[in-house]
């Protein structure tokens, strides 16, 4: 009987394949002049372990640049992603944005570059053609925005690209001939492990897909083979044969073994052994009593994560709070559930069968790269601190793409295989056409957080976000309206009371405030930032004592706030302690030696007790840390203009002005500084300016006025 032929997708030259996959992978360059959005800010902006921290706190900090054995970091360890950020803030002296753009989808092209080779690698000869098509796919994915056009996203980026590499030093390490290239290319893999690792702690998995490709691949071992081999029971002969034959591939897997778990104890002695602790609402799955709905709802939110690398038409920033609504009792949504399983029941018994066919083995290294990079974000070893992340899916969207190539590839011996490319073409132009548009929505957090309403109109932390955008943008009355509707979405949120307290304040409302800082506080009795806005409001009140308390508590839960020290420094200064006032800035610089406005406070106290040296020498040892800060040169200036020192005075308060030339008190002062020293035209000069901008400065125009006098009766 004659055997019908397999058909093989189009066959595209290596140097077109490359091309295109390059072309393809710049779908996301529309994000490339973006902004700082969502995550970025508290693991880029204001994470100092990215501008200041010495080099080796980074590597006992977590990616937020909280310390790993703080109760509550989140033990998210990547010092090379960390470091990443600060040799381009080292670079550039600044954080500029689009730099860091720039990088992640450079980043992104090179990961999809070295995939082809990786692929080649994994899949075999005879799966030229599915890597190629694969790779076309995985390029332009939807699902990739968040980890390209997200900066944090990165540590996928630099994991995914380590991981690929580790697979490149492992074959080579197989094929290698001479013993001496074996032994280096196996340390060149685990290093690579490692630091995929120290990107983001998916890169372990690497152990097993490199465990998994020498098995199938290299060894010709399907799963029926090794379950048999299992089951059986060898006599001592026949064992020693076998140890014998594979006696390298023993070897190899024994080192990575020893590796993974060198690799993971070094790991959790980092985090001093210890989980990291979430709130209710970071992953609400995980805290419900009854296992059987935590189970269910678990491989709800697996049916989920594949339904968006099949059909990414709903992308989210942020899948929590109410986004994704708990199972707890009879939903339809089950079914997806048990559909979900009745399919992957159904690849993996075919990946289990009998019969030796190439299209298993492809499918078994298709399912190891979907399934064991995703592991750790599974709820399945650990609970994690969020409902789905699209970004977990970067490296497992790989995965999926190999499967959905190899499905393509058996439907071309169904339908016509120009039917099938065609299908395929469309399919790569819609995911490039959604990748680019959702790109740009990356690019701003007020289209990011907007764009969120759209998928999760219920989702408490969206409006949360839209209305700290929007407070930030200085729109108060729709900050307040979605703060509201995030507290009515849910009602415990402690964040959002907090930040509504915070506008409240600001508009004088203390006692409400005052109301949802204490709520917050109830909810989250460690909540620094709420006891030390509750100690503002305090003092606003004239409540001294109960306001210090509320302070000393915020720094009980943490020790590193130099914003609450500079506010306790507020308040000794309305009570007229001076001693302790200063005390409190002095530690304030030190923890944070930019804190400007507490050198200014510093400086403006020490000038008013009389202490003029102490005030120069404080506001000198200021200028050392920011130098380009405008209000320092003037305080200079003013306490030097005081002392009769005309000359330096007037260089400080030009420096001032240049640094900020639209503060109307630089030009006064200045002029008062030249009146002083009978500068007449330059004084007359200085006071226009400030009356050109504020025409009704009444000082100005006093002294003005005088001048004039004074002209006219020389």
């Amino acid at each position: 009987m004659l055997l019908k032929r397999r058909i093989e997708l189009f066959d595209v030259p290596t140097p077109v394949s490359l091309l295109i996959i390059m072309l393809l992978s710049l779908c996301y360059i529309n994000s490339y002049n973006g902004e700082f959005v969502f995550d970025d800010s508290e693991a880029i902006v204001n994470n100092e372990d990215v501008k200041t921290t010495p080099i080796k706190d980074v590597f006992m900090n977590d990616f937020w640049g909280s310390k790993l054995t703080h109760k509550n970091s989140h033990k998210s360890y990547r010092p090379l992603t960390i470091l990443s950020f600060r040799l381009q803030f080292w670079i550039r002296q600044g954080l500029i944005a689009q730099d860091y753009h720039i990088v992640n989808i450079a980043l992104h092209m090179i990961v999809c570059m070295i995939m082809f080779p990786v692929l080649n690698i994994l899949l075999g000869s005879e799966g030229k053609n599915v890597a190629f098509y694969s790779i076309a796919l995985f390029a332009v994915h939807p699902i990739h925005t968040e980890a390209v056009s997200g900066i944090v996203g990165r540590a996928e980026l630099l994991c995914a690209l380590f991981m690929w590499l580790s697979i490149l030093f492992y074959n080579y390490s197989i094929k290698a001939k001479k013993i001496l290239y074996r032994w280096c290319s196996m340390c060149g893999c685990i290093t690579s492990i490692a630091i995929a690792m120290l990107c983001k702690e998916t890169g372990i998995t690497a152990i097993a897909i490199c465990g998994i490709y020498d098995l199938v691949i290299v060894n010709k071992m399907l799963p029926f083979n090794m379950i048999t081999c299992i089951t059986r029971k060898f006599s001592y002969k026949e064992m020693k044969n076998f140890i014998e034959l594979k006696q390298k591939l023993l070897i190899r897997l024994f080192i990575l073994f020893v590796s993974c778990l060198v690799l993971i104890v070094s790991r959790f002695s980092i985090m001093g052994f210890k989980a990291p602790t979430f709130q209710t609402v970071d992953n609400p799955a995980s805290f419900m009593d009854n296992m059987f709905l935590r189970l269910l709802n678990y491989n709800y939110i697996y049916c989920l994560n594949m339904w968006l690398m099949i059909c990414p038409q709903w992308l989210c920033f942020d899948w929590s709070m109410g986004c994704i609504p708990l199972i707890t009792t009879y939903d339809k949504r089950i079914i997806f559930i048990f559909i979900f399983w009745l399919v992957f029941a159904k690849l993996i018994v075919y990946i289990f069968s009998y019969y030796e066919d190439i299209i298993i083995r492809h499918s078994i290294i298709g399912l190891a790269i979907l399934i064991i990079p995703f592991l750790p974000a599974s709820n399945i070893f650990f609970n994690v601190g969020f409902v789905l992340a699209e970004r977990t899916l970067y490296i497992p969207s790989a995965g999926y793409c190999i499967l959905f190539v190899i499905g393509l590839q058996k439907l071309c011996n169904r339908v016509p295989m120009q039917y099938a490319l065609l299908a395929f073409t469309l399919l790569t132009s819609v995911f490039f056409a959604k990748s680019w548009i959702r790109s740009n929505e990356w690019k701003t957090e007020t289209s990011l957080f907007r764009s969120a309403l759209y998928v999760c109109p219920l989702n408490a932390k969206v409006h949360y976000n839209i209305a700290k955008n929007a407070a930030d943008a200085g729109n108060f009355t729709l900050a307040l309206y979605e703060y509201q509707e995030a507290l009515r979405l849910n009602p415990n949120y402690a964040q959002a009371m907090n930040n509504l307290g915070n506008l409240l304040k600001d508009q004088r409302k203390y006692s409400e405030a005052e109301t949802l800082f204490k709520r917050a506080i109830e909810l989250q009795e460690d909540f620094a930032t709420a006891w030390m806005n509750l100690g503002i409001v305090l003092s606003a009140l004239k409540k001294y004592n109960e306001s210090e308390k509320s302070y000393l508590t915020a720094l009980s839960y943490r020790n590193k706030y130099p914003d609450c020290l500079y506010n306790l420094g507020v308040l000794y200064l309305e009570q007229k302690d001076y001693d302790r006032a200063l005390k409190a800035w002095e530690s304030a610089t030190r923890q944070k030696n930019t804190h400007r406005r507490a050198w200014i406070n510093m400086i403006l106290l020490l000038d008013d007790l009389g202490m003029r040296e102490k005030a120069l020498k404080t506001a000198y040892q200021a200028l050392e840390f920011v130098a380009n800060d405008a209000s320092i040169h003037f305080n200079i200036a003013n306490i030097l203009g005081k002392a009769g020192n005309f000359v330096h005075a007037e260089k400080h308060f030009k420096h001032a002005i240049s640094k900020d030339p639209t503060d109307f008190m630089y030009y006064t002062n200045l002029g008062v500084l030249y009146h002083r020293w009978n500068k007449l035209d330059e004084a007359e000069q200085m006071y226009k300016k400030a009356l050109d901008i504020k025409p009704e400065l009444h000082s100005a125009q006093d002294n003005l006025r005088k001048l004039y006098s004074l002209k006219s009766s020389m």
